[in-house]
């Protein structure tokens, strides 16, 4: 087994961020002939104000997120997997490669060896790739996988696994090269997530499928409807200078999501809601409100955005809330997610 980290040293560090700041210029190059206009303008400065409003807060937020939401969002990972055929049945005698996108604390990845690990042909090979916009994500997603694979060192497989850092919405990669993408709540911190699923379809190979989890509406996703609803109640959820980012949650709609699959050329669309999916680490409101404001992007700036007095009143609100829904913490919060498959056609 090997394993190729991308942030070994200085060189390949460099060597990865020039190959994306070209795929970067060569993108911008085709649309120079198009008229450009105020309003091109100002939606291209609240994108680059939503992109570095993401990267920050993951960048400070990923030992948060590790801790507070790994164990809510592994939950789906074997769904996402076997949704994206991975590992496939028909991959003996070539190499399987598999991109998890946002890759964050390597969960999928993590997962995806063990599932390599597990199929019966002896000399299979494996190429793992873990993309992200934040090095302290893909060193933390290194530090796992490292020590996963010295425990497996009996095994006979070869996986190779890389870490790139990049854009999900302008992904690094030639055309028709992967076997299976997955994404793992990652679209919910895209500003144009259609263009993640388009960049999908075209490094995807022939038969390819990529697969992809989103909160449920927040009347059923317990956690986000007590933050919400106590910021609407007791602060302030319009806070000044945040950037227009998309509906966090139109991929939890079904009809949404398969329609934009299928508007792209995906077929054997498939949404699947699992509404088993229990926060049970999540103890008490204050542990809850100390979740959100250190490990996520958006609600953190809101949250961050209130008043002395105000976040005051949201956090005693939502431990009232919590009370309430879990009856004093006796019962989970339920956080139910979707997850949706598509297929890029074999011709």
């Amino acid at each position: 087994m090997m394993i190729r980290p991308a942030f070994m040293n200085c060189a390949a560090l460099t060597t990865l961020k020039c190959g994306i700041l070209s795929n970067f210029y060569g993108r911008t190059a085709r649309l120079t002939g198009s008229m450009v206009t105020s309003d091109d303008c100002e939606e291209n400065s609240n994108q680059d104000r939503f992109n570095a409003m993401e990267h920050r807060n993951w960048e400070q937020g990923f030992e948060a997120y590790d801790q507070g939401f790994g164990p809510l969002t592994r939950q789906p990972i074997s769904t996402l997997l076997s949704h994206a055929n991975f590992p496939p049945a028909d991959g003996e005698g070539r190499t399987i490669r598999l991109l998890d996108v946002a890759t964050g604390p390597g969960f999928v990845l993590s997962a995806a060896i063990t599932s390599a690990l597990s199929t019966d042909e002896s000399q299979q090979s494996f190429q793992l790739t873990g993309l992200d916009i934040t090095k302290n994500f893909l060193s933390l997603a290194e530090q796992r996988i490292c020590s996963q694979l010295q425990q497996e060192r009996q095994h006979s497989k070869k996986i190779v696994i890389d870490f790139v850092e990049g854009s999900a919405e302008s992904l690094p990669f030639s055309e028709e090269i992967f076997d299976s993408i997955i994404c793992n709540f990652g679209v919910l911190h895209f500003f144009n997530p259609e263009s993640f699923l388009r960049e999908s379809y075209r490094v995807l190979r022939p038969g390819g499928k990529v697969s992809f989890t989103a909160w449920a509406p927040p009347e059923r996703t317990e956690g986000l409807r007590i933050v919400r609803e106590s910021i609407a109640e007791a602060g302030n959820p319009n806070v000044l200078g945040l950037p227009e980012g998309p509906n966090f949650f139109e991929f939890g709609d079904p009809e949404h999501a398969m329609t934009v699959l299928q508007s792209i050329g995906f077929e054997n669309v498939d949404c699947k809601e699992l509404s088993e999916m229990k926060w049970s680490n999540v103890k008490n409101g204050q542990m809850l409100y100390e979740n959100f404001l250190k490990g996520t992007s958006r609600t953190r700036e809101v949250l961050l955005g209130q008043l002395p007095e105000e976040a005051t009143a949201v956090q005693s609100l939502m431990a009232k809330n919590y009370d309430l829904i879990t009856n004093d913490g006796k019962m989970p919060l339920s956080m139910p997610a979707v997850v949706t498959s598509g297929q890029k056609p074999f011709s």
